[in-house]
């Protein structure tokens, strides 16, 4: 047990850098932009990441409530539900809608357009994240963004695809999400 919490803790490590090095390029526009059509309202204020999905779907899921609040420190806040075999990390981003993300593809290693439900959205890997077992699912939503991520822990890595985990999430909140 100690040795895969040192392995969840060194990939939370490399996530948080991985967002910081995703938030942090791009030169002065680095930080949220609003859409071209200027914020909607109520836009993501009234989204809570830590209760879009029910206790059931995250049993569902192997993970439990209540998740534990987290902050990347780059414009995404949300929540983390954590299990022995994944951590699902659900994130809001406002003000970042999918041009946002777009402005930063080459940080990637993944990067594909894809819908969830409705909604466009992006199924992407970090740049130096491929075959690591994590995957961003997001979500565009009140003038921002909704990030389903996925972690596997390192002995489910083989087997499991985090980026179809990611998009199954992603379409379970999809019906909450603000236009």
């Amino acid at each position: 047990m100690v040795g895969m919490r040192t392995t969840r803790t060194t990939v939370a490590a490399v996530l948080a850098s991985a967002g910081l090095l995703l938030a942090g390029c791009g030169g002065p526009s680095a930080g949220p932009t609003p859409t071209s059509e200027g914020p909607k309202e109520p836009g993501l204020a009234n989204f809570d990441p830590c209760t879009a999905l029910s206790a059931e779907q995250l049993q569902a899921q192997g993970v439990e409530a209540p998740g534990a609040p987290v902050d990347q420190g780059v414009g995404e806040v949300g929540c983390d539900f954590d299990s022995e075999d994944l951590v699902l990390t659900l994130l809001k981003a406002d003000g970042r809608d999918l041009s946002y993300w777009e402005g930063r593809r080459n940080n990637f290693d993944k990067f594909e357009n894809n819908q969830v439900a409705s909604r466009r959205g992006i199924s992407g890997v970090a740049a130096g994240g491929m075959g690591q077992g994590v995957c961003r699912q997001i979500v565009e939503a009140g003038g921002g963004s909704v990030i389903a991520q996925v972690t596997y822990s390192s002995d489910q890595i083989q087997g499991n695809d985090p980026c179809a985990k990611a998009l199954e999430i992603a379409q379970q909140i999809e019906p909450k999400l603000p236009k």
